[in-house]
């Protein structure tokens, strides 16, 4: 601004000085403009010639991407130069942005165009700084200055005329460039874009064109992409090839097609810049474009279950065939890549699921749905340049809620058929919340009945058995009844609500009565063929034992087969004794079974009581010790001696007796099965007068004559017709009695005739010709002639069964009487057996084995064992015939005689010492036997006197016979009761001798007598406690209660309290017996005995009163427990296990197998049950 200020000042001062500067300025400026122009024309001449040049180059040489890119760059930097060389510069100091000359260096410029200025101009300058200070200088510098002011300087610069030289080197290129724009632009259009596009590869024009066939270069990655070239033009090269990432791959020719070539790009990662060559010519580049497709990375399902059926929620990777139960909700998530959108695409569109983009940017898609049925599903993924290539394609299987599976298996009670044992499999996929019974009873000739329904116990388990033991009395079951009923099971559906399934319906048919009487009648035959199979078995085993006996009397030592026949003989003993077991289980129930169809009156149940005791004794515990203990000398391998041969016979004579008592309990048998069918029909012969006499009530009630009957005629003649079809079964029922009554007569010839069956053959003919008759009359409608044939008829059955009534029972009594008098002559003969025996004992003790009467006392004993043998065959026979004589005292008579034996055998053996006592066991035994015996047949006299005072049968209630008894199971042993009397009678006896004043032979016999009589009844004492011990009273395992009580009540001693041998606390009892026997052999006889005696006396009291209360106890006990514990068949233990078995196997399923796989295995359990 000063410089301004200063030059204006100057100018002011000095004008000629401004001027001359101004011109300088001038001067400047055209300068600069001369530089501009020039460096125009040299600029676009240099560039428009080298680009002409070089698009002719490139025009007709196709120079290679590194020439081109020289010519590119080269052109460029020239460019940039020759601008900022000659146009840049002088431009900028023509708008002063820079400075190119000084005032001074245009000075001298000027100075080199005008001569006459010279140096002045550039001295006038040198001097202007000093003009300011010095004004002689500085008029000086103003006449100078005024010297040069007519002359411009810059018309010393004449820019056409410098120029002029260069414009013919800028019109040239531009004319050609001119000329090639009008004429032929491709010349250099195309050389320009080759040079410009110098990455590319340019051929030169060839004879043929290639042709992409493919409608678009776009690829996806990952996916191989097939080029379809096709080639066009005069000439077809032989080969094609592909130039791309730096190689050379040779294209496929297309079959058939000489100008059709194929490459496959193979999974391609990125973009492909290629070229086609052929024939030595290139294509232009191409560019293959790849793109991405939607893609899913993987994903996972969460699958969340109904809650009814208790499963966790559940995980799945990666799994889309899905198998869930109906009802779930499935939630998948997703991961993609490249993914805009994805849908879940089901066979109807409209349940198409689009799942929702929690992320998109990390391709994150969720979708949720609700299973209700099955079907396959598409997974769709879409972006904008494509869907997902190839199909992604599950199965969505919806598992339905299986219906409960169940089984029904029923097994009756083989006894009492009043039992039933329901049991079977129950299963469902997932619970089960109900389990029923439904029945119903349908009543003979009925078509329907009443249903109801009981609800039985789930299993714990979603599979399992289930079992129910049904109790069918509060039925009321009468035969030929039948029962319907089936199970039904819900199960635990929560999304269509609980399913029932139910078992097929079952049926149990209650046997009809002449059904069950067949039955009962096979079962009773084979009894009776076992019973008397047993017995053969049992002669069969007495004679190989005896054969053996005899074998190894002779032997010293056993063989091999000595050893071999008697284990032979053991087996054959075991075999037997499970046939007595079974035979026993057999007769209970057919016991149960006849009380079913027919209770028994009180007189033959006491029969049957008596005969399954008796059955019960075959299998005698003494009798199994004796085996045993063969037993044991097998495996000792002991050498036969006397010990064996003594068990030997030991074990021949209980064959023996088991022979004979088999043959006594099938002759009981045989006996009780006729009483009871007697009774059976007489009852039948009641039960049906009784129909008859109201039938023909009802005949007389719809007679038409009848004032009463006020029915309408469709109303009679219906009612009439019901009479008829009633008195037509009637006459049925009356030809079976028929044949039961014929039944019976062979049933009693089987035995021998001994009860006197008639069949009534005049009143079952009048009886049947009245039935008909009433039939008759009825068809014609006379209704009260008929009534009065049917009260004919009527009246005779009733007639029937009271001769049958009266028969058996006219029979029963007299052959209790002949029982009586047989049992009274056996006591006789058994008594003088026993004081014949007592003497020969007594001669024997006197006589050594060299006395010559040893001889004659060995034949008076074989005397006796013939005598014993009789009495034995006798006391068979009555026991055949009187239940009464228990199988204890068989067994005696089998004791006594062993022992007779043994004496002859060891009189034999001249060896009296042994024979003695032998003789002395075998009087103990005759003694025992007489006791019980006695004890017998004072039962059986008072229950004849009592059986006197009853009333006949048809005088007092049906089917109850006289002669009652003291009650069931009194008398069978001789009970504490009967020796209380026998021992009152013996202390009378005692206290009458003491007051005698008899002495010397006389009173020593009697103290004998007496001694001998307290023996028996302390030796039937011991036999009582054994019995009771064994269970062999009837009372089960009372004995040690009744030994706890006895001992309470009569326990002198420290062991008596215990009840000491299980005997009902006699054990004190016993010892003052043998007290008193003792005093009695050595004939003291004193205050003390006496007073002994009455003390025995007292502890029998006390003992029988305690009996009594246990009795009443067992009694009521027993009628407590009428229900019997039901029998099933075999099969059902197999069956039970078996499912147990199975239960088991599907507790122990993975828990982890699908619904599917566990219903697989449920029924291969099925398959294998």
């Amino acid at each position: 601004m000063a410089m301004l200020k200063e030059s204006g000042a100057a100018a002011a001062e000095y004008p000629a000085l401004a001027r001359v500067r101004t011109e300088l300025e001038a001067f400047k400026r055209k300068f600069y403009l001369n530089l501009l122009v020039r460096g125009l024309l040299v600029a676009v001449g240099l560039l428009l010639t080298l680009f002409v040049v070089f698009n002719v180059l490139e025009y007709f040489l196709y120079l290679p991407t590194v020439v081109r890119a020289g010519l590119l760059f080269g052109f460029s930097g020239l460019t940039v130069y020759s601008f900022m060389r000659w146009i840049w510069t002088p431009l900028a100091a023509l708008t002063n942005l820079r400075k190119l000359l000084d005032d001074e260096q245009a000075a001298r410029r000027v100075g080199e165009l005008f001569p006459e200025v010279q140096d002045r101009l550039l001295n006038a300058l040198q001097l202007q700084g000093q003009a300011r200070d010095n004004a002689l200088i500085a008029a000086s510098l103003e006449q100078r200055a005024a010297q040069m002011g007519n002359i411009s300087f810059a018309q010393g610069i004449d820019i056409k005329q410098q120029s002029k030289p260069l414009w013919k080197y800028a019109a040239v290129p531009v004319a050609v460039l001119l000329v090639l724009l009008a004429f032929y632009p491709a010349f250099l259009v195309q050389g320009t874009e080759r040079i410009w596009h110098y990455r590319r590869a340019y051929s030169p024009p060839a004879p043929f064109q290639f042709v992409i066939k493919n409608p678009k270069l776009t690829a996806f990655r990952g996916e191989d992409f097939t080029l379809d070239v096709g080639v066009a033009g005069s000439a077809v090269p032989a080969d094609v090839s592909i130039n791309y990432s730096g190689g050379e791959r040779r294209l496929s020719k297309v079959v058939g097609r000489g100008d059709q070539f194929r490459y496959t790009f193979e999974q391609p990662q990125g973009d492909v810049t290629f070229q086609l060559a052929g024939a030595g010519f290139n294509s232009p580049e191409y560019k293959l474009t790849v793109l991405e497709r939607p893609n899913l990375r993987d994903f996972k399902v969460n699958i969340t279950y109904p809650a009814y059926t208790g499963k966790a929620a559940e995980t799945i990777q990666n799994g889309g065939n899905l198998t869930v139960p109906e009802g779930s909700t499935v939630r998948w998530e997703f991961a993609t890549a490249a993914t805009d959108e994805l849908a879940l695409v089901f066979q109807n569109p409209d349940e198409t699921v689009a799942a929702s983009g929690t992320d998109k940017t990390n391709g994150t898609f969720v979708a949720t749905r609700r299973v209700l049925r099955s079907q396959p599903y598409l997974l769709r993924l879409k972006n904008p340049a494509s869907l997902n290539r190839d199909p992604i394609s599950y199965q969505l299987t919806a598992v339905p809620d299986q219906a409960p599976s169940l089984t029904l298996e029923a097994f009756s009670d083989t006894v009492t058929q009043r039992y039933l044992a329901l049991g079977g499999t129950v299963r469902d996929d997932y619970g089960l919340t109900r389990l029923v019974l439904h029945y119903e009873v349908k009543r003979n000739n009925q078509k329907q009945g009443a249903r109801s329904q009981k609800p039985l116990v789930l299993p714990t388990e979603s599979a399992g058995t289930y079992a129910y033991t049904w109790n069918l009395n509060p039925l009321n079951l009468q035969p030929g009844d039948r029962l319907e009923y089936y199970v039904e099971a819900w199960d635990n559906d929560g999304v269509h609500g609980p399913k029932a399934t139910r078992t097929r319906p079952a049926e149990f048919r209650l046997p009809g009565r002449r059904e069950m009487r067949q039955e009962l009648n096979a079962q009773a035959q084979s009894v009776a063929s076992q019973m008397s199979q047993a017995a053969k078995q049992s002669e069969k085993l007495e004679r190989e034992l005896a054969k053996a006996q005899d074998k190894l009397k002779t032997k010293r030592e056993m063989s091999f087969q000595d050893r071999k026949q008697l284990e032979n003989m053991l087996d054959q003993k075991q075999q037997m004794n499970q046939q007595l077991e079974q035979m026993q289980k057999m007769f209970e129930q057919l016991q149960q079974k006849q009380d079913q169809l027919s209770p028994k009156s009180e007189e033959m149940a006491k029969k049957a009581e008596e005969l399954k005791k008796l059955m019960n004794d075959l299998l005698d515990p003494e009798t199994k010790k004796l085996y045993d203990k063969l037993q044991k000398l097998l495996e000792q391998q002991k050498q036969p001696d006397a010990e064996m041969q003594k068990l030997l016979q030991q074990l021949e004579n209980k064959e023996d007796v088991l022979q004979k008592e088999l043959d006594r309990a099938l002759e009981m048998f045989k006996q009780m099965q006729l009483e009871q069918k007697a009774e059976e029909v007489a009852d039948k012969l009641e039960e049906l007068a009784k129909q008859e006499e109201q039938l023909a009530d009802k005949t007389e009630k719809n007679d038409k004559n009848n004032p009463d009957n006020k029915a309408s005629n469709q109303e009679q003649k219906a009612k009439q017709e019901q009479i008829k079809q009633e008195q037509a079964q009637a006459q049925k029922e009356f030809e079976d009695l028929k044949k039961e009554l014929q039944e019976l007569k062979q049933m009693d010839k089987e035995t021998g005739n001994q009860n006197g069956i008639d069949e009534q053959k005049p009143e079952q003919e009048q009886t049947d010709q009245d039935m008909e008759e009433s039939q008759q009359q009825l068809g014609k409608n006379q209704n009260s002639k008929a009534a009065a044939k049917q009260k004919s008829a009527a009246q005779r059955m009733k007639q029937m069964a009271k001769k049958m009534r009266d028969q058996m029972s006219d029979q029963e009594s007299d052959q209790a009487q002949q029982n009586i008098d047989d049992l009274r002559d056996i006591l006789e003969n058994l008594l003088t057996l026993s004081f014949d025996q007592e003497g020969l004992m007594k001669d024997f003790r006197k006589v050594n084995q060299s006395d010559p009467r040893f001889v004659q006392l060995g034949q008076t004993q074989r005397k006796l064992r013939d005598d014993a043998k009789i009495i034995q065959d006798s006391l068979y026979a009555l026991a055949k015939k009187e239940p009464k004589i228990q199988s204890f005292v068989t067994r005696e008579v089998g004791e006594m005689n062993g022992r007779m034996d043994e004496s002859l055998t060891h009189i034999q053996q001249r060896d009296p010492g042994r024979a003695t006592a032998t003789q002395q066991q075998a009087m103990t035994s005759m003694n025992n036997l007489a006791l019980m015996l006695q004890s017998s047949l004072d039962q059986m006299q008072q229950e004849a006197q009592a059986g006197k005072g009853q009333p006949q049968d048809g005088q007092g209630q049906p089917g109850k016979k006289k002669g009652k008894g003291k009650g069931k199971g009194q008398g069978n042993k001789p009970g504490p009761g009967d020796m209380g009397k026998m021992q009152q009678q013996l202390n009378e006896q005692i206290q009458k001798l003491s007051q005698s004043g008899k002495s010397g032979r006389e009173m020593s016999q009697e103290l004998a007598k007496l001694a001998g009589q307290q023996q028996m009844l302390r030796q039937a004492m011991q036999q009582l406690d054994k019995m009771q011990q064994g269970g062999k009273d009837g009372q089960g395992k009372e004995g040690s209660k009744e030994g706890k009580e006895g001992g309470k009540e009569g326990g002198a001693n420290g062991k008596d309290g215990k009840g000491e041998e299980g005997g009902g606390g006699t054990g004190d009892i016993k010892k003052l017996m043998e007290q008193t026997e003792t005093d009695l052999v050595n004939k003291r006889l004193t205050e003390e005995t006496i007073m002994r005696q009455q003390q025995i006396l007292t502890r029998l009291l006390e003992v029988e009163k305690s009996a009594r209360e246990r009795d009443q106890d067992t009694k009521r006990e027993a009628q407590a427990a009428q229900v019997k514990t039901p029998v099933f068949p075999p099969a059902f233990d197999k069956y039970r296990a078996n499912k147990e078995r199975q239960t088991e196997l599907l507790r122990s399923t993975p828990p982890s197998l699908t619904p599917y796989y566990q219903r697989e295995v449920g029924e291969y359990f099925q398959k294998i049950k």
